[in-house]
């Protein structure tokens, strides 16, 4: 099996240095090395990052210190561009696609191999208690151990995932909307009742 792993907000979120253009601050996804040494006895390890090679390869060096991880990286020069987008055309791995899973946080990126695709929920390096790359570790090995066409697999897994993996993204967003429209509603019912005072 191989799998295939995006980089910025996926397993790690760089922070730039406003003083420094050349200094930022790192922060690895919790759980990264974990999932790395679990899901690596199963799956060949490709990064596939929409990023330069100049940004990624730094990036990486410190996520494999000095082993080698990834077998294979892939950045922007290897997308295609649809529109704004840069796609991640799993294909051109040459690999069988029943065997080939994708894990980003922009779905877009993965649009031409929907059906492969793990949908991430984004990390920006202050959640410390993001736990979504843990949760995707026993569905990965599951699928695999089972032998199955990974298509098959992840839409077994959907709930799982969208729950654990997909899901505080969603979730933390509606919760906002929610709260939003509550305190609009205060503000309104206060300017109403004000008014006919």
């Amino acid at each position: 099996y191989t799998l295939v792993l995006d980089l910025d907000e996926t397993l790690v979120h760089f922070t730039d240095d406003p003083n420094d253009a050349n200094k930022g601050v790192l922060h690895f996804r919790p759980g990264l090395f974990e999932f790395l040494d679990k899901v690596s006895n199963y799956y060949e390890l490709v990064v596939f990052t929409a990023a330069t090679k100049e940004y990624a390869d730094p990036i990486l060096e410190a996520i494999e210190q000095n082993k080698i991880i990834f077998e294979y990286k892939l950045y922007r020069e290897h997308t295609t561009i649809v529109g704004d987008d840069f796609v991640k055309d799993i294909s051109k791995l040459g690999r069988d696609l029943s065997r080939v899973i994708i894990v980003d946080n922009m779905p877009q990126c993965f649009r031409l191999q929907k059906e492969n695709g793990v949908f991430i929920r984004p990390f920006w390096g202050k959640d410390n208690e993001d736990c979504a790359l843990v949760d995707l570790i026993p569905i990965l090995i599951s699928i695999a151990k089972e032998g199955w066409d990974v298509r098959k697999g992840l839409s077994c897994y959907k709930d799982d995932i969208i729950n654990k993996v997909t899901s505080n993204f969603y979730r933390r967003n509606f919760w906002n909307i929610q709260w939003n429209l509550y305190y609009l509603f205060q503000v309104c019912f206060c300017v109403f009742f004000l008014c006919i005072l």
